[in-house]
């Protein structure tokens, strides 16, 4: 299955943290397609910036079984609850996209999504 991924890290060390994620994708996805790194607000504008990527690519595994992936490299990564409660963010990974269903339509429209899959498409042309 196709899958529509948004990686994000605003946590001290982010930089480290978007590289380990771009390695956790080559390992799990095949035909990887990523808009690269790029920095963004956050959105409640009181914590650090973000680095973000969004990143297309193939999957054998299910949406349940991904997210369940997902979830293990985050916390793998260093992600808590209490980390997410003083606003650093190791990794986020958010599956927006399965083939043709948007999972999180929220996501699809925040303006650092739309920012990356603007640069993801700009490759295809």
């Amino acid at each position: 299955m196709r899958y529509l991924l948004s990686i994000g890290s605003n946590a001290p060390g982010c930089r480290q943290f978007m590289q380990k994620a771009m390695q956790w994708l080559a390992e799990n996805f095949t035909d990887i397609e990523s808009s690269g790194i790029y920095s963004s607000p956050a959105l409640n504008g009181v914590t650090a910036d973000y680095l973000n990527l969004v990143a297309l690519g193939n999957s054998e595994l299910s949406p349940t079984d991904l997210t369940a992936a997902t979830k293990a490299f985050e916390r793998r990564l260093g992600r808590t609850p209490e980390s997410k409660m003083r606003g650093e963010i190791e990794i986020d990974i958010d599956i927006i996209a399965a083939g043709q269903t948007i999972l999180r339509p929220a996501e699809y429209t925040r303006s650092y999504f739309l920012r990356g899959l603007s640069l993801l498409s700009e490759l295809h042309k």
